[in-house]
């Protein structure tokens, strides 16, 4: 997925575009970076948002700034996990009174004992590290150039952004 963010606050996406195949594309063919087959993008995030991580990990082009869905990815992967982890929750709780009844061996109730305590731990373990990427995606530095180049074609910076920037200073 390869999302175009412009200035005047439209989000376009290619589902059949990554960033690094834009740019291939672009030297292969001498074409803008951007001259691809876009539609209105469906964000599961706020276009303030992906314009965010736009700026810290985008690529300009002559429209705007280019996004690699990856990072749109990468700040989501939490909530995915951290909802995997609770279906897990209720899963185990509707199977609880049936494993009463039906495992009576004691090498059974101990292997089930086992599943049940590892795969909330190993969830727990991969949703502390996507919340650290998050983190790392969003408060990495904003890019220079790609403000310069947003500012450029008239687009507004994000609070975020001005944040960041205010705190740099």
């Amino acid at each position: 997925m390869l999302y175009l963010i412009d200035p005047r606050g439209a989000v376009w996406q290619s589902a059949d575009y990554t960033l690094a195949k834009a740019v291939a594309r672009q030297r292969v063919d001498g074409r803008p970076v951007d001259d691809l087959p876009l539609a209105t993008a469906r964000l599961e995030i706020d276009a303030a948002d992906a314009l965010d991580l736009a700026l810290r990990h985008g690529l300009a082009a002559p429209r705007g700034i280019l996004l690699d869905g990856s990072w749109v990815s990468q700040v989501l992967k939490p909530a995915t996990l951290k909802a995997q982890r609770s279906n897990q929750d209720a899963t185990a709780a509707q199977l609880e009174p049936v494993e009463r009844y039906t495992e009576g061996e004691p090498v059974k109730r101990h292997h089930r004992d086992v599943v049940r305590e590892g795969a909330p731990r190993a969830l727990d373990k991969r949703i502390e590290q996507a919340e650290k990427d998050a983190r790392d995606a969003l408060q990495a530095a904003p890019r220079r150039e790609l403000i310069t180049h947003w500012r450029g074609l008239g687009g507004t910076l994000p609070e975020t952004i001005v944040a960041d920037l205010d705190d740099a200073e």
